[in-house]
């Protein structure tokens, strides 16, 4: 797998080898595809400063940027958010 971060400020919208389609990223944006998908116009864009190409190790272990839906850690959130927001009434009480 590779993984295609667009490193421009601005939309990209990029042909893949191999299939009719395309692959649209936002800025700044990345996407992961498989190797045999990236197309001569990637490869251009990478030369040029457009993206970034990085092979990426397929893992069995979860991604640690998904967010999780554990109960724990839904619970561990929220006494953090009732203080802020206990603070931010204080202040406007002043």
């Amino acid at each position: 797998m590779i993984e295609i971060r667009n490193l421009m400020f601005q939309p990209l919208t990029l042909h893949l080898a191999g299939e009719e389609g395309g692959l649209h990223l936002g800025p700044r944006e990345r996407a992961t595809i498989p190797e045999e998908q990236l197309s001569e116009e990637i490869r251009v864009a990478e030369t040029r400063g457009y993206v970034s190409l990085s092979e990426v190790v397929e893992s069995t272990q979860s991604d640690p940027r998904v967010e999780t839906t554990d109960d724990e850690h839904a619970a561990e959130s929220a006494p953090a958010d009732s203080q802020a927001t206990a603070r931010s009434k204080k202040r406007r009480e002043r």
